[in-house]
């Protein structure tokens, strides 16, 4: 599958001033309060003077004519304003404006205002205009892909708000905070602060607002694939958006239906409705629009079969976002290009494509995106009969799923945890000014005030408690009930892939010996080539037993000693087979139950290191006997290989990849390898690793 979350779906930060200035161009001057008495939220004190007078005019008696002007024609605007500007507060509000315009031409121009605007506003020490400058880096942030930045920016102008009690800047906050969480996959905190921004907006007949957040609530309800939901809002913030000519966001919501007809595979109104999203992307002349226009394009030819199509699309967009300097988009359009070559069987150019957006979005903490591209990663290494390389992707895909659940979990543990205290403390805080406020009251009425606000105080606290045992109770059981359906997804995608590996590869590779088998008697050459025809042939037919033990691996979550020693002794006996002077020796200790199970990825790393060993034994020991052991420990368990031949000084030899690998699988298992050879006394591999 190709994610279709990208900026494009998200009104990522429609608050600019928080809440108080909408974001088409049309508002561009009505910056930060400049016209106060319209606007009583605004961070910063009015402009003085002649440029007061001349923005006043301007946004009221031209802003029609503002609304087709262009981002840049915008930035140079401010820049002849800023040069006359005179007042740090009127600085600020322009430096402000510059952040939030070159974010939709260059992000690295906007981190740059963003960050002057910020120690401006620390300058002056007003923790308002501070807010609204974190709230503007977060936005820079946000549309670089950087998303933790982002987030800590958007929570420190929360933070700020909370203390001065801006209840229009904290809805602000509180919205680009969800959209963080959001495009995190982090849903129940996202819908926790759509809402509660909802409820302010709705409560102050906010429309605009009310337009964005409701954008964003149909985005959660796509990515929970409740599609009629998600097409129901979209059309009523569509009929608001149309109505009012909000263009830029016509382009992000257009994306948006595109992305739910793709993924109901109705390709064509799909790619319509993404039509529509890049006319409306270039009547705005917004970069950061067209650029994820092109990605969800470039998915949708790959999803329609339509690998040419999507490397155009992918292409045009790689331009637009390297010129922004849109990190996230420019790695998401790799991995476009990466399927459509392998969709052309063009498996080197997809490689590298991948590997390269992995970079990428590994340095930006994309974890979802890096785990979709590791599982994409997988067949093609198998096409490429490379069979380590898709084991190592396979398991570094399964690490990432496992991580990506245990950080929801401990991101809403803490997130009711700071709920809980901060409701606490409100309430210390009330209390303690009641008891000051009640000494100035006479003494018979103070009791019975007292009295009567105590037994309310009771109440309100006993019902506050109920409800926040009630919260985190739900919390834990939705934190559960997602732990459990991303195990089940797990399952369902390890039994794909190991069916995958056996229906294609097991019988790519079976084919091979067929033909090897057939070849081998073809009378010219015969004679010459029969011992390297089964040369290969004793090598494919190892390979489809490494297979084989790979897919029984990935096949089962848990595996039982009986059914680890079972494949240990199929293994020995095939060793002794091939090797009839050795004898060959098992033995496991009775502390160890035969359906004591360990996790499928450390038993077939156990399965390797023994095999490895007794490859090892058998083809350089010149031993006569061979002895496999496994025993249980105080600390943990070990298995051992002893052989009686001649040895080797390890330091005299170049290791190969054996030894390597042997010791890398220990590594992964926690554990240790020791080798213990001397020339003339044998050889004695030793690997013990802690329980689970």
């Amino acid at each position: 599958m190709f994610f279709s979350i990208y900026f494009g779906k998200f009104q990522v930060c429609p608050f600019k001033k928080s809440s108080w200035t909408p974001c088409p161009i049309f508002h561009i001057f009505i910056a930060k309060g400049l016209i106060f008495n319209l606007f009583p939220f605004s961070p910063v004190k009015p402009m003085k003077h002649a440029l007061f007078l001349f923005l006043l005019l301007f946004v009221f008696i031209s802003h029609k004519e503002t609304q087709a002007q262009s981002p840049k024609y915008v930035i140079d605007s401010l820049k002849v304003q800023l040069k006359s500007a005179k007042l740090e507060q009127d600085q600020v509000a322009i430096y402000s404006e510059l952040t939030w315009y070159w974010a939709m031409v260059n992000l690295d121009s906007a981190l740059d205002y963003g960050r002057r605007s910020l120690t401006l506003a620390e300058k002056m020490g007003d923790q308002k205009v501070i807010s609204q400058a974190y709230s503007d880096l977060g936005n820079a942030y946000n549309q670089r892909g950087e998303f933790a930045e982002a987030k800590a920016a958007y929570k420190k102008a929360l933070e700020l708000r909370t203390e001065i009690g801006d209840s229009a800047g904290m809805a602000g906050s509180k919205s680009n905070l969800a959209s963080i969480h959001q495009r995190l996959y982090q849903t129940d905190s996202a819908m926790m602060y759509y809402i509660e921004a909802l409820d302010y907006y709705e409560q102050t007949g906010n429309e605009r607002y009310i337009n964005f957040v409701k954008n964003n609530l149909g985005v959660l309800h796509e990515d929970m694939r409740n599609y009629p939901k998600a097409l129901e809002i979209y059309a009523e913030v569509a009929e608001y958006r149309e109505k009012n000519q909000m263009i830029p966001e016509l382009a992000m919501l257009y994306n948006n239906m595109g992305n739910i007809y793709k993924a109901t595979k109705e390709y064509d109104k799909s790619e319509d409705y993404f039509q529509k999203a890049m006319e409306n992307g270039l009547k705005a002349g917004d970069s950061l629009v067209l650029s994820v226009t092109y990605l969800n394009l470039a998915a949708l030819y790959n999803a329609a079969e339509r690998p040419d199509d999507a490397i155009k699309a992918a292409t045009e967009g790689i331009k637009i976002a390297e010129k922004v300097n849109s990190f996230y988009d420019q790695a998401m359009m790799e991995y476009a290009l990466a399927n459509s070559y392998s969709k052309k069987r063009e498996y080197l150019k997809a490689k590298n494509l991948y590997q390269k957006a992995i970079l990428t979005l590994t340095e930006l903490e994309a974890k979802e995106e890096v785990a979709s591209i590791q599982l994409r990663m997988v067949p093609m290494f198998a096409a490429l009969n490379m069979p380590d390389s898709a084991q190592y992707y396979t398991d570094r895909y399964i690490d990432y799923r496992n991580s990506l659940t245990e950080a929801q979990v401990a991101e809403l543990t803490n997130e009711l945890q700071t709920k809980y205290e901060s409701e606490k403390k409100d309430r210390e805080i009330a209390q303690q000014q009641l008891a000051l406020r009640n000494k100035n009251i006479q003494l018979y009425g103070s009791l019975f005030l007292a009295l009567a606000l105590a037994g309310v105080g009771y109440l309100l606290y006993k019902q506050q408690k109920l409800k926040n045992r009630q919260l985190q109770q739900e919390g834990e059981l939705k934190a559960a009930l997602v732990q459990i359906e991303t195990q089940n997804k797990l399952h369902e995608q390890r039994m794909l892939i190991s069916r995958d590996l056996h229906d294609n590869i097991g019988a790519q590779l079976t084919f091979i010996i067929s033909a090897i088998e057939n070849l081998k008697y073809f009378e010219p050459i015969k004679e010459q080539l029969t011992q390297r025809y089964d040369s290969i042939a004793d090598f494919t037919k190892q390979t489809i037993t490494e297979l084989r033990d790979t897919i029984w691996a990935m096949n089962s979550g848990k595996v039982n000693w009986e059914s680890l020693t079972g494949r240990i002794q199929d293994y020995i006996q095939r060793a002794g087979n091939s090797a009839s002077g050795i004898r060959f020796e098992f033995s496991m200790s009775d502390t160890i139950k035969p359906d004591q199970t360990l996790a499928s990825a450390d038993a077939i790393q156990v399965l390797r290191i023994l095999q490895e060993a007794i490859q090892n034994a058998v083809k350089y020991s010149e031993a006569h006997s061979v002895q496999v052991k496994i025993e249980e420990t105080n600390t943990g368990l070990e298995v051992t290989v002893q052989d009686d031949g001649k040895g080797f000084d390890e330091s005299a030899i170049r290791p190969g990849n054996g030894l390597y690998n042997m010791r890398k699988r220990a590594e992964e298992l926690s554990g240790k390898l020791e080798i213990d050879s001397k020339p003339g006394l044998g050889t004695s591999v030793v690997l013990t690793w802690p329980k689970s």
